[in-house]
C-alpha cells in the first residue's frame, strides 16, 4: 500500500530550493537589519538608542509625519479617481472600455525616472501648468509645485491610480445592475444609489485598493527623491540618506524598522476595518 505521506514529503523536497532562497536572500537580511536596529554602534547590549535618536530628530520626525500625510493624500485622491473610472470601465462599451482601461494602466508601463521627469517638466515653474496658468492670467508668478509634498502627491497618486481602478472594478463587475435599477425606480436618487447599493458591495475592492495604494505610497523612493528632493525627505529618503550620505547604517535600520512596523499597523486595521464593515453590510 502506498504512503500517504509520500506526496506531502515529495511537495516539501521540491519546494526545498525556494525555502532556501528566501530565507537566505529575504528572512536572514531582514533578521540582520532587525538585530542592526538594536543594537548601538559601539556595543553588544540590545537598546533603544537608535529610536531614540530618531525620536530626537527633527528631521526624522518631519519625513514620518510627511509620509503619512502624502501616503493618505494619495489614498484618498486615488478614491475620488478611482470610483468614477472604475464606474465608467463597468458600464462601458468593450472596446471604449480597453481604451480607458490602457490609458489607467499606462504609468505603470513607463520607466519610474521617465515619468518623474515627465512631472517635473509639467509641474516646474517654466512648466506647462505654470506657463498656461500665467498666460490666462490666473497667477503672476509661477506656483511652488515640485521640491514640496504637492509635486510628491501628484506623481503618486498618478502612478498608483491603476492599483485602486483595478481593485474596483474586479468587484463592481460583480454588481448586479438590477439592484441599482431596483434602487432607482423606488425612488432613490444616483448619490443615494451608489452609497446605500453599490458602496457596501464594493467595499473588499475598496479595501483592497487602499492597501495597495497606502502601503506603496508610504514606501515609495524615486518619486519623492526626484519630485520631493533632499529638502522634503520621506522615511525611505531619509533612510537613503542615513545609508549613503552620513553612513548611518544603525539609523537607516531603525528607519526601516519603524517602515515595517508601519505597514504591519496599517494591514491589521485594515483587516479589523474590513471585517467590521463586511459584518455590517452583511
Amino acid at each position: 500500500m502506498d504512503d500517504p505521506r509520500r506526496p506531502a514529503t515529495a511537495a516539501w523536497l521540491l519546494s526545498t530550493p525556494a525555502l532556501v532562497l528566501t530565507a537566505l536572500f529575504a528572512l536572514m537580511p531582514s533578521f540582520h537589519l532587525l538585530v542592526a536596529a538594536f543594537l548601538p554602534v559601539n556595543g553588544s547590549t540590545p537598546t533603544m538608542t537608535n529610536f531614540e535618536a530618531l525620536l530626537d530628530s527633527k528631521l526624522a520626525m518631519q519625513a514620518f509625519w510627511r509620509t503619512l500625510r502624502v501616503a493618505t493624500a494619495t489614498t484618498v485622491l486615488t478614491i475620488i479617481a478611482g470610483y468614477p473610472l472604475a464606474l465608467v470601465l463597468r458600464k462601458a462599451k468593450p472596446r471604449l472600455a480597453a481604451i480607458i482601461l490602457v490609458l489607467v494602466i499606462f504609468p505603470l508601463m513607463v520607466s519610474v525616472v521617465v515619468r518623474v521627469y515627465g512631472w517635473l517638466v509639467i509641474l516646474g515653474p517654466s512648466g506647462i501648468v505654470n506657463k498656461s496658468l500665467i498666460d490666462l492670467g490666473v497667477i503672476a508668478k509661477p506656483l511652488a509645485l515640485i521640491h514640496n509634498e504637492i509635486g510628491i502627491v501628484i506623481g503618486e497618486t498618478q502612478l498608483l491610480l491603476p492599483y485602486m481602478v483595478l481593485s474596483l472594478v474586479a468587484v463592481l463587475q460583480k454588481v448586479d445592475p438590477y439592484l441599482e435599477e431596483a434602487a432607482l425606480s423606488l425612488g432613490a436618487n444616483p448619490i443615494v444609489t451608489f452609497l446605500r447599493v453599490v458602496l457596501p458591495i464594493s467595499l473588499p475592492g475598496l479595501m483592497s485598493g487602499i492597501l495597495l495604494v497606502f502601503s506603496l505610497a508610504m514606501t515609495a523612493f524615486a518619486t519623492p527623491l526626484l519630485i520631493g528632493g533632499p529638502r522634503v525627505p520621506l522615511m525611505t529618503t531619509l533612510l537613503y540618506t542615513y545609508v549613503f550620505t552620513s553612513f548611518n547604517w544603525a539609523g537607516a535600520a531603525a528607519v526601516a524598522v519603524v517602515l515595517v512596523i508601519l505597514a504591519l499597523a496599517f494591514v491589521t486595521a485594515q483587516r479589523l476595518v474590513t471585517e467590521a464593515g463586511l459584518k455590517r453590510h452583511g
